[in-house]
């Protein structure tokens, strides 16, 4: 994708600000400007020449407001040219192709992921390399073992639109927090799906290449999780139960992956996802998403409209979700002084993550209302009143995510095993570098 130049981008967010701005003061019932955003943080009319507002003052605007129009006008500009949660510029390696000589599914390699680290909880945590068939590429995942002593729940973690490498649960996210290290599930966090919506796609992209996620995650790597490496890294020690929890692009997913696969699943949670894909906001949403790296949705779905749109759409048909602990939470796109602190005056973050919160606020409320209608779903929601599209609003809700999730699986059971038969536990293995670049001698955060 092209980029614009500065002016052209400078109109086009004017354009999308504008737009912001008068559908919030027309909206019925907005709340009116609260006084304590209108702080010197961000000087009054710096809003990309609009006079008057500061960019506090425009993320203040009050209640759910139709945003289908000012997403058209951001797509108008080229999602590349909006900051996004593990950014949206196309990828820096080669987008993986197909490999005609891998025919099976395998693990080819487990490694530590913090080799080095003195913090001894880092042993629990590794790299895996493995292969699949339905894409015939390698696919780096990532693996966070319980302690020992257990056969614990596995919780698959979804990252967002970049899908880092390494993953967002990595450090701050969720290994980073010693409370959720603490906690007796396995977490897997596979890597290197950006803009695929962890998703089975129709054709090969040519900029996005194979992508065969759904049936990855819920046929391929449970398998090869159960084999570990043969005479060199067990498996995680699990109890057969599972859940899912991912943020932005990958809330969608977890929720969409649930409630097809209930079979599978027993507890979900999402972070600032939109759920809908038939709507106007969600079909935008998607569409965006995977143009954020230069990919072509219909090599996904097919047109708007299609068989396989309609089958990703978990607010039109909830019902698999019987039953389950579901998590959900959103922000409503307020900038507060985290925001403030976080991004100071850069008013493409800003105004991008607040325009995308914002309509996840109002499709997470659109899903808790079609889940009214679901039998036995142990709903537990949070509305933040402030916060914006980006990893500050997502780390809040780890902790309490993972815990509602794990509210519905089986509880882990004693194993009477004193070590985890990890890749950090093997003989020679604390030396070794992690696989595929991963985080290095570093160790987890607050170690």
């Amino acid at each position: 994708m092209r980029r614009r130049t500065s002016a052209a981008l400078r109109a086009t967010s004017v354009a999308a600000a504008a737009m912001v701005i008068g559908a919030g003061a027309g909206a019925a019932g907005a709340q009116s400007l609260d006084p304590g955003s209108l702080v010197p943080s961000v000087a009054p009319g710096s809003l990309l020449g609009v006079p008057s507002l500061s960019v506090a003052a425009l993320t203040q605007l009050g209640a759910p407001i139709p945003l289908t129009s000012v997403l058209g006008s951001v797509a108008a500009a080229g999602s590349g040219d909006f900051a996004r949660p593990g950014s949206s510029a196309p990828s820096s390696r080669p987008i993986a192709t197909r490999d005609s000589t891998i025919t099976e599914n395998t693990v080819r390699e487990v490694r530590p992921m913090f080799p080095g680290s003195l913090n001894p909880d880092d042993a629990r945590a590794e790299v895996w390399t493995v292969t699949s068939k339905t894409m015939q590429r390698t696919v780096r995942v990532e693996v966070y073992r319980a302690p020992a002593g257990v056969d614990a729940p596995n919780v698959y973690f979804l990252d967002g639109v970049g899908s880092e490498s390494p993953s967002g649960w990595s450090g701050g996210m969720g290994w980073g927090d010693p409370a959720l290290r603490e906690r007796e599930v396995n977490v897997i966090a596979p890597t290197g799906a950006p803009s695929s919506m962890w998703s089975d796609w129709l054709t090969d992209d040519p900029v996005l290449g194979p992508n065969n996620w759904e049936t990855f995650l819920t046929e391929e790597l449970p398998e090869l999780l159960v084999n570990g490496l043969s005479g060199i890294v067990e498996p995680p020690a699990h109890n057969g139960d599972w859940g899912v929890l991912g943020v932005s692009m990958g809330a969608a997913s977890a929720l969409h992956l649930a409630n097809t696969n209930p079979q599978m699943f027993s507890g979900v949670g999402g972070v600032s996802g939109a759920y809908s894909t038939t709507d106007e906001l969600g079909y935008q949403y998607s569409r965006l998403t995977v143009a954020a790296r230069n990919g072509d949705a219909t090599n996904m779905w097919g047109p708007r409209g299609s068989a396989a749109w309609q089958a990703h759409d978990t607010v039109a048909d909830p019902s698999g979700l019987e039953g389950m602990a579901v998590y959900l939470s959103a922000a409503t796109g307020r900038v507060g002084s985290a925001e403030l602190g976080n991004f100071g005056s850069n008013e493409l973050v800003l105004i991008d993550g607040h325009i995308l919160e914002k309509g996840s606020y109002e499709s997470t409320r659109n899903l808790e209302s079609a889940l009214a209608s679901v039998p036995d779903v142990r709903l537990r929601m949070n509305y933040m009143p402030t916060g914006i599209h980006n990893w500050p609003v997502f780390v809040t809700q780890m902790l309490p995510g993972m815990d509602h999730i794990l509210t519905g699986l089986e509880p882990a059971v004693p194993n009477g095993r004193t070590t985890t038969g990890g890749a950090g536990e093997a003989p020679g293995a604390g030396g070794s570098a992690g696989s595929l670049g991963s985080a290095g001698s570093s160790g987890s955060a607050g170690s």
